[in-house]
């Protein structure tokens, strides 16, 4: 089961027609829309706003904003590729309790975002910048904008801080794809087909001097812990924090880890006042 995740992460992001019918319809199957991920599994339980805002495609970004009415700052966050904001609420607590105000986003063709097809090429950074620009434009006033994003939401947040690296104070990354064709040939043995994945290395080095979080699990196939050696080469911030939790897959936040990774995340936010 969870080879064929990785086998549908990888492609489903390919955005090129396949000689072989098979990989064509489970490529088409994973990108489009789905009842699933459109519903709401839960609402936030504080003050909220529903709002949206329009990318440079036309496709409209629907986000949740939970102000505090502080100007300590603010966590936009992303989810991954099989998910909705919906899905970040757990998470987003951690950063609300700690009294931060909060974003979380639908990209594209997930949840209550417009859009007919998803996507993990360097476009789905408009996505992002949709909303950091709308909360540059009518929400300054509650602070700087911290970046945060779990998996394919991680990669958003890297390619929409590479265009705007002035924007952001800070980024979190929790199991961020380094490199898709490469964890491809590493679970597969074989050559992967064309994935519009972007430049990642390029992408770190435009944001090499914002303080970065970066967390992974040491069993996760996706981001191996060279891969995440060489993000933390590549920044330059002395703020920056590296976590590797043991014994740990792609989804770092389950029940034996949550209290190391609040209080990881609290202790790189307190870093930066």
């Amino acid at each position: 089961m969870k080879k064929l995740q990785i086998l549908v992460f990888s492609l489903l992001l390919v955005g090129q027609s396949f000689a072989q019918p098979d990989l064509q319809k489970l490529q088409q199957e994973y990108i489009s829309r789905k009842p699933l991920l459109d519903s709401m599994h839960a609402y936030p339980d504080v003050p909220f706003d529903s709002l949206k805002v329009t990318n440079k495609e036309g496709i409209s970004i629907s986000f949740w904003w939970m102000p505090q009415g502080e100007n300590k700052g603010t966590v936009l966050l992303v989810h991954g590729f099989m998910m909705n904001k919906s899905d970040m609420l757990s998470r987003a607590k951690i950063y609300y309790d700690l009294g931060y105000n909060v974003i979380v986003m639908d990209l594209r063709a997930r949840g209550q975002s417009g859009g007919t097809a998803a996507t993990s090429g360097p476009e789905i950074r408009s996505d992002v910048i949709a909303v950091m620009d709308y909360y540059g434009s009518h929400l300054k006033q509650f602070g700087k904008l911290i970046l945060a994003g779990y998996s394919h939401g991680g990669r958003s947040v890297v390619f929409a801080a590479e265009k705007k690296p002035g924007d952001v104070q800070a980024i979190i990354l929790e199991s961020i794809p380094y490199s898709l064709s490469a964890s491809f040939r590493r679970t597969y043995k074989m050559e992967p087909p064309p994935i519009p994945e972007g430049n990642m290395p390029e992408a770190f080095h435009a944001i090499s001097g914002v303080p970065v979080l970066l967390m992974t699990g040491d069993s996760d196939e996706i981001i191996v812990p060279e891969e995440a050696g060489e993000i933390r080469n590549s920044n330059k911030n002395t703020l920056s924090q590296f976590m590797m939790f043991k014994a740990t897959g792609h989804n770092l936040f389950v029940e034996k880890n949550r209290k190391l990774y609040s209080e990881t995340i609290k202790s790189f936010l307190a870093a930066l006042h």
